[in-house]
């Protein structure tokens, strides 16, 4: 945890330092020329506990000013989760034991870009900061189990498909784990919210055509604990450190 703490810090650090050491001062309309008044990327990447993607939209607001809206969905893993086998069953397939639920965040969000140089028309990398926040909501699939079932009449087993239950169900007789689609019929969802603080990095020759970068973290804190892992306290928010890569386009209405 320490270790995470002073990545944070140092990530932060980095973002923040060009917003406070900047001397460009801002151009307006006239002085740069807005030619795309519209912004549509994705964008998909990795955190410090999982992955995700999504779409983002922005509206031009200066030259140097955006506001935008956006859509997630990302994976959230437990920093305990290890995957295992039952060592007895030499075709038994892996699992992660003592896990309740997988958990899955979808956050929909508004905030805004803004840009603190501009990008030569012959390409370079243009330097942002983005700051958005809004609803959060996590989503938990329980997890099924194959489940040993020992036949003493004719010393044989039958495997059984069930949700894992650690007050029921112990290792030495969990098989592996259960279909990969199953649960998602009895998702529950988690509501809170989220902020998110970012740096992207965008590059490339043409301007109607975005390739970007973004580096940053992101907080999600939910009104109730959420069950992930048995035999750990359940969480009620993540901090997570993320890198996306964004592709998209600019364009205008007319």
């Amino acid at each position: 945890m320490p270790k995470r703490i002073v990545f944070g810090a140092i990530l932060l650090f980095a973002m923040l330092l060009p917003v406070f050491v900047s001397a460009q001062t801002e151009q307006t309309d006239a002085d740069k020329g807005i030619i795309y008044m519209r912004e549509r990327s994705y964008y998909i990447g990795l955190h410090s506990q999982g992955w995700g993607g999504g779409w983002r939209k922005s509206f031009f607001k200066t030259g140097f000013k955006k506001r935008i809206l956006e859509i997630e969905l990302v994976k959230m893993n437990h920093p305990k989760e290890t995957r295992t086998e039952n060592p007895y069953f030499g075709n038994a397939s892996s699992y992660i034991f003592g896990q309740l639920n997988s958990i899955y965040v979808a956050r929909f969000g508004t905030g805004f870009y803004k840009i603190l140089n501009d990008k030569p028309y012959w390409g370079g990398i243009q330097l942002s900061y983005v700051l958005s926040g809004g609803f959060s909501c996590a989503l938990a699939r329980p997890k099924y189990i194959y489940y040993i079932i020992p036949d003493a009449s004719n010393m044989d087993y039958t495997l059984s498909l069930e949700r894992y239950d650690p007050n029921v169900h112990t290792q030495d007789y969990i098989y592996g784990g259960g279909p990969i689609l199953k649960g998602f019929e009895k998702l529950k969802p988690y509501p809170g919210a989220y902020v998110k603080l970012g740096m992207m990095f965008e590059f490339g020759e043409y301007a109607e055509k975005t390739r970007a970068v973004e580096i940053g973290t992101t907080f999600d804190v939910y009104a109730s604990e959420i069950p992930m892992m048995a035999f750990n306290t359940y969480p009620r928010y993540f901090l997570t450190f993320y890198v996306n890569f964004q592709f998209g386009k600019r364009y205008n209405l007319y």
